[in-house]
């Protein structure tokens, strides 16, 4: 059971990785794509018996700009005939035509209103939560499309009936970096890092003094450690790419489910540790009923699982992401500093080739922008940390959020645990050395913000940056560098510090009672 719960962990890392370089890719390539950039629009409408009224709407990735009605004050009209605008609609020369999501494509909506004679289209969809339309094809576009909210959609249907006018305008830009979303992502990803190495650092801590074995012979709470061999290491490549394929051929709903479904048990995993660490500690150490660690853990997953739309679900998303990780990097251990070279440098080529090669090798759409935004249902997918930016608008009817993939933290992650581990396989005392730890961390932030300052100043013409391009010099360079300055390199290249041994076996109970000793130094 250990074992496969630990094979499951890698699994889910693999995954993860992957979908880390997919959610900061936004390159676009299908011929009826006109931008890969968001882009905010105001909506006022005027009418002679109530006051004028804004709304925001957020422009398609495909269509014409506003400016071509931008100041015009044009009448609205409600698509007749079919609501969603799925077949033909009755003549609409020259008005803003308002559509509903649904059965059908974006880009079919919009070319039925174009038909019609419509000057633009909004497209209504159906909840709170707004992002920009994508399409599919060679079809061509030439009047603006935009999503607005549900209840804003709902609001512009009674003003059109009443006669209303709408003026549309460019929301002025907030560039792609919003310093305090970023600060909190890099804060939440280094402290993810830290908690993950102490936690390993407390498992290590079990093989050294065998004294604190508590001689159960096994419990509930036991998990089993999981080494990457230089094989799986390069297997990330293929395993990524084929999981990136499938889902790019199926775009199903059953198979975003999945993924929502295995990402709900690793949190479940990652949570049940955290909650049985702190309630054994109160129990002061009894072990006998790991049923209640669960019980929260689940609770916790099924709230965020029956909420994800909501305005505050982004908040348990990111404590499920903290707590899964931590778990996989207490759990998955990099045998050498070679095997974490070639894992990282593995994840570092997927990116470059699906990123900046693969667009233009099969002069066709980007697999990875149709996965990291869902296809024409936008499926969303739990594999990256959020933080809302407070450069938005606040009026948007949605949130417009700073990002960064799981795997962004958990590649990189592993080699600094290593680190961390490799500097204290000799030390024979509680207290834990910090020599590669900090410094480590150091490099693995320097990589962060060179992948914030690239993200600013859209290197390679990218409205997002492939994060492990910049991680992988910072973390493995500044590794390697430091190593050789401190002697270090040969031992840590081969890995004879101890860690090539198979996966350990290390106790809950065991590693609760020493955590609180190596964390209060």
């Amino acid at each position: 059971m250990a074992k496969r719960t630990a094979a499951l962990t890698l699994i889910a890392m693999l995954v993860i990785a992957f979908f880390a370089s997919v959610n900061g890719e936004t390159t676009t390539a299908s011929s009826c794509l006109t931008r890969q950039e968001t882009i905010g629009v105001s909506i006022t409408t005027t009418n002679s018996s109530t006051s004028d009224a804004r709304y925001l709407g957020v422009l398609a990735h495909f269509g014409s700009e506003v400016g071509v009605t931008a100041g015009a004050s044009l009448p609205l009209a409600v698509a007749s005939g079919d609501k969603l605008a799925c077949g033909s609609i009755t003549e609409v020369s020259g008005e803003i035509v308002l559509v509903w999501r649904g059965t059908c494509s974006f880009l079919e909506k919009a070319s039925n209103a174009q038909a019609a004679g419509a000057s633009a289209v909004v497209v209504v969809t159906d909840g709170n939560e707004l992002s920009p339309m994508t399409c599919e094809g060679d079809a061509s576009i030439k009047i603006p499309a935009m999503m607005v909210s549900s209840a804003d959609g709902d609001a512009l249907a009674t003003r059109a009936a009443a006669g209303g006018t709408v003026a549309l305008a460019v929301l002025p830009t907030t560039g792609n970096v919003d310093l305090v979303a970023s600060l909190a992502l890099l804060t939440i990803a280094t402290i993810t890092i830290l908690f993950g190495s102490m936690w390993a650092r407390a498992d290590q801590l079990i093989t050294l003094y065998p004294k604190f074995e508590n001689g159960s012979g096994g419990g509930p709470g036991e998990e089993e450690g999981l080494q990457i061999t230089g094989m799986s290491a390069l297997y990330f490549v293929v395993f990524s790419s084929a999981v990136l394929l499938l889902i790019f051929f199926t775009m199903h709903h059953w198979v975003f489910t999945i993924i929502r479904c295995v990402f709900c048990f690793a949190a479940v995993q990652g949570l049940q540790a955290f909650f049985f660490a702190v309630l054994e500690t109160l129990a002061k150490g009894d072990r006998s009923n790991p049923k209640a660690s669960y019980v929260f853990a689940v609770v916790i997953v099924a709230v965020w699982f029956f909420n994800q739309n909501a305005s505050w679900a982004w908040i348990l998303q990111d404590v499920l992401g903290v707590s899964f990780l931590v778990n996989v990097l207490r759990l998955v251990r990099l045998p050498s500093l070679r095997v974490g070279t070639m894992l990282l440098c593995a994840a570092m080529a997927y990116d470059i080739f699906w990123v900046y090669l693969q667009p233009h090798l099969f002069s066709g759409e980007s697999v990875m922008v149709k996965v990291a935004t869902g296809g024409e249902n936008h499926e969303s997918l739990p594999m990256l940390f959020l933080f809302p930016r407070l450069d938005y608008d606040a009026d948007s009817g949605g949130k417009e959020f700073s990002m960064l993939g799981y795997g962004d933290v958990i590649l990189p992650g592993l080699l600094i645990v290593h680190n961390h581990l490799f500097d204290n396989s000799a030390n024979q005392t509680i207290r834990a050395r910090n020599a590669w730890l900090f410094p480590s961390l150091v490099m693995y932030v320097f990589g962060l913000l060179v992948t914030f300052a690239a993200l600013h100043f859209e290197v390679g013409g990218q409205g997002g940056q492939p994060a492990l391009c910049y991680l992988t010099p910072t973390v493995v360079g500044g590794t390697v560098l430091y190593a050789r300055a401190r002697g270090d390199f040969d031992r840590m290249w081969a890995g004879d510090a101890g860690e090539e041994e198979e996966g350990y076996i290390a106790g809950e109970g065991d590693r609760e009672r020493l955590m609180p000793r190596y964390s209060s130094v």
